[in-house]
């Protein structure tokens, strides 16, 4: 998958994560790094695995935290 593929790809999954709080934000930046690095490595990689991990980061500095996301997007 080359870079303005993968670059669109992202973008498009990027929409069904809205913006919101200091925490949401961060859960954005962080699947928007995660993702693109796990597409260069495996592009097979389903969209969820890349959320979760996201997900987790965020969590480790805000427990309590509960993400905003399209769930049927996601499967998750």
């Amino acid at each position: 998958m080359n870079k303005s593929k993968r670059n669109r790809m992202v973008n498009e999954e990027l929409n069904q994560i809205p913006q919101g709080s200091t925490y949401q934000n961060m859960l954005r930046a962080g699947y928007h790094n995660i993702r693109r690095h796990e597409l260069i490595r495996n592009p097979e990689l389903p969209a969820k695995n890349s959320l979760m991990r996201a997900i987790q980061t965020v969590k480790q500095g805000k427990p309590d935290f509960l993400p905003i996301y399209d769930k049927d997007f996601f499967g998750a």
